[in-house]
């Protein structure tokens, strides 16, 4: 192995130049990849809409390019703010595919705000949504902490353009 090559352990998660963890003693494979820093500020804001799964399971959608914008592979969890309480959402290898999707955020008692959030709210995708209610249902994230801290609120988009 290359001196200098940073490893993360499988177990402990804690970065090691050596092929085996010290603490852990489990290899430590595969190397930790260099990922480009997300260039958002605090302040910065970007708009996401409501994604539905095919077992009618419901996350927030975000746009590639706003993802490689605004979160870093380096983090993750996420920070989400929705009304006032704190939550936590894990950013899984599926969020660094297409389509982009948060599914869960979960409070310090460990249940899903996320959930609970767009129920109360009755937030729809998009296609749906303007066929219900005539706007697109828009979650607005602003920047608390570049790639770690962000504040969700809602707002009604009018849609002018037709929908893919």
């Amino acid at each position: 192995m290359n001196p200098g090559t940073t490893r993360v352990c499988n177990r402990c998660k804690r970065d090691t130049d050596q092929m085996f963890c010290p603490d852990c003693h489990v290899l430590t494979y595969p190397p930790k990849q260099a990922s480009v820093p997300a260039t958002s500020a605090v302040g910065d804001v970007f708009e996401c809409t409501v994604w539905q799964g095919p077992n009618r399971n419901r996350g927030i959608e975000i746009v590639l390019e706003n993802r490689d914008k605004f979160f870093s592979r380096e983090h993750e969890m996420i920070v989400l703010h929705m009304e006032g309480i704190r939550t936590v959402a894990k950013l899984g290898s599926g969020f660094w595919r297409k389509p982009a999707v948060i599914k869960k955020a979960v409070r310090e008692d460990g249940k899903d705000q996320l959930g609970r959030f767009m129920e109360k709210h009755h937030l729809l995708p998009p296609q749906q949504s303007l066929k219900e209610k005539g706007i697109i249902d828009t979650i607005v994230f602003e920047v608390i902490t570049p790639s770690e801290e962000f504040k969700m609120t809602i707002t009604e988009k009018m849609q002018t353009e037709e929908l893919d």
